[in-house]
């Protein structure tokens, strides 16, 4: 595990505008895991990826209960949100190996929860509340 970036955000706005700098890094195909506690930033920061990919950002909410959603874009956005998974054997009823190999961008939030199921290699952004505002995101690449 190799850790990129290490930041500290002092509000929403902020935390959208890093997801935005981040998504020319991301190639197709990336998978990129959020993890934190409830209301940490993580669907902040998938609405900044969205922005960033010309997808409007209003359409993009946390999946809770469907497990994917689908943004078509320049690069197409799958926003995955593991919070309410049961069983890891709903991932394969969606579809969840066919995501990675897609021509898009993955997201997984709550993605400890499959964590088995996880390609090889995927970008984790840790999310920590230290401030009612205050975020610190780490910035982590995966590879064995």
């Amino acid at each position: 595990m190799g850790k990129i970036l290490n930041i500290v955000s002092h509000s929403e706005a902020e935390t959208a505008a890093l997801a935005g700098k981040l998504v020319s890094y991301f190639k197709r195909g990336d998978v990129i895991v959020l993890e934190g506690r409830l209301g940490a930033g993580k669907t902040v920061f998938v609405k900044g990826l969205a922005a960033a990919l010309g997808i409007d950002e209003s359409l993009v909410n946390s999946p809770s209960f469907t497990l994917v959603n689908e943004y078509p874009g320049s690069r197409p956005l799958y926003h995955f949100d593991l919070y309410r998974l049961e069983n890891t054997e709903e991932l394969y009823e969606i579809g969840w190996d066919e995501y990675a190999g897609r021509d898009g961008v993955v997201v997984v939030e709550w993605g400890e929860k499959a964590h088995e199921y996880l390609p090889e290699r995927y970008y984790l952004i840790t999310f920590t509340v230290s401030g009612e505002s205050e975020r610190q995101i780490e910035i982590s690449y995966i590879e064995p």
